[in-house]
């Protein structure tokens, strides 16, 4: 079994997956905070650490890159570059190190502006966002793509669309923004296949950016290279919507 670490894996993401990864992979996750699901190995601290960093990576053979700004923080500047810049660019160092060349990244939609047509043709969109958290995160793709270029790196970047605890996805239909929360919003089960298949999956070395959302029908995101590349799809199926 694959020995991964999951760094920011006791965050709103990583709490909703972590139960889902653990039957795939034997995890360590690294965390200010202890992580909710139990039988994980937890190590303290600081992604801005280097030296915390190197300890928790040692013995991994791969790592996914969770951390993230909580949602009241993601107009913070200084937080924002401190997890999505500073810190991805110090776990990567000390991954790089440390042996490993395989690493799944948490990114996000965000990265690029919602399109006028209100549909994401293809991840070759430009990187254009309005936001703090989508420039933070853009800027994080770049420094996977520098580990990639000059060390050899292999490094998924997930582009997930509203990635949600179950209670929420089921929800989301009746949210605000119902009509797009309801097709492209992200079930747990579905975050963390796409999550599995990028560590897994057979893959050229390299950087790899790929949407990841809930819309089965396609209606607002072009899912065919997660199709392609990760053999991944979105499964999960509200009550409702068989």
């Amino acid at each position: 079994m694959m020995n991964v670490l999951v760094i920011g894996g006791s965050g709103r993401v990583g709490t909703n997956i972590l139960p889902f990864l653990k039957s795939q992979f034997k995890l360590r996750v690294f965390d200010l905070v202890a992580p909710a699901a139990g039988e994980v190995e937890y190590v303290s601290g600081d992604v801005t650490n280097p030296e915390a960093v190197a300890s928790a990576v040692q013995g991994m053979d791969a790592v996914i890159y969770l951390v993230m700004p909580s949602m009241e923080k993601t107009r913070d500047v200084v937080f924002s570059y401190d997890l999505n810049v500073k810190g991805l660019h110090v776990a990567l160092d000390a991954v790089c190190d440390a042996g490993i060349r395989r690493v799944a990244y948490a990114s996000t939609g965000s990265v690029h502006s919602l399109p006028k047509d209100d549909f994401y043709t293809s991840e070759d969109l430009p990187l254009e966002s309005g936001s703090v958290y989508g420039l933070t995160k853009s800027l994080g793709e770049r420094i996977c793509q520098w580990f990639c270029r000059y060390k050899d790196m292999t490094i998924v970047a997930l582009r997930l669309f509203q990635p949600m605890s179950y209670d929420a996805w089921l929800q989301a239909p009746s949210a605000k923004w119902g009509k797009y929360l309801g097709s492209t919003s992200l079930a747990p089960s579905d975050t963390a296949s796409a999550f599995i298949a990028g560590l897994t999956r057979d893959v050229t070395a390299g950087f790899h950016p790929v949407f990841i959302a809930g819309d089965h029908e396609g209606k607002h995101i072009n899912l065919s290279r997660a199709q392609d590349l990760l053999d991944w799809r979105p499964l999960q199926r509200r009550p409702t919507n068989p």
